[in-house]
């Protein structure tokens, strides 16, 4: 799932008609083994496989980099694969007004409410201090695992 957050027209005066991207966000389900996943599915079950092949499993449950928990609707959904948000990205001259927050929330009401899934997880920059203190803001929890493939 990809949600955009767009407006009509542009803030440089130009033709109505134009759409201004301001925010977007990706939703996926994913394995929660702490790798970042490639933007081809095929290419990310490849890895997989060689990482197994040559000794480096990362099949482990268990694992994750952020999650964030809330009441498990559906038991019985596959717990090899979690929500994964990533991608989100708001406009520059649009930060600071809440919309990344709201984008996540979004993104938790689906595979809470639509899912029903109780955690999601996620890959955050340490780098990026506004991005890891939304996440930690809104609940998210640093698991510290991190993906380190041998090549």
């Amino acid at each position: 799932v990809i949600l955009i957050l767009a407006r009509m027209g542009g803030d440089d005066g130009g033709d109505a008609s134009d759409i201004d991207i301001i925010a977007t966000v990706e939703l996926r389900l994913q394995p929660t083994d702490a790798k970042i996943p490639f933007s081809e599915p095929w290419y990310d079950a490849i890895e997989r496989r060689a990482a197994v092949l040559f000794g480096f499993e990362t099949n482990d449950p268990s694992s994750s980099s952020s999650t964030s928990t809330r009441k498990e609707k559906n038991p019985k959904q596959n717990q090899q694969l979690q929500p994964y948000l990533s991608n989100l990205c708001v406009s520059q001259n649009l930060r600071g007004r809440r919309i990344g927050r709201a984008m996540v929330r979004a993104v938790e009401a689906i595979a809470v409410d639509s899912w029903g899934y109780s955690k999601m997880y996620l890959h955050v920059d340490l780098d990026n201090l506004p991005a890891f203190n939304l996440y930690k803001s809104e609940g998210y929890k640093d698991a510290g695992l991190r993906w380190n493939p041998f090549w």
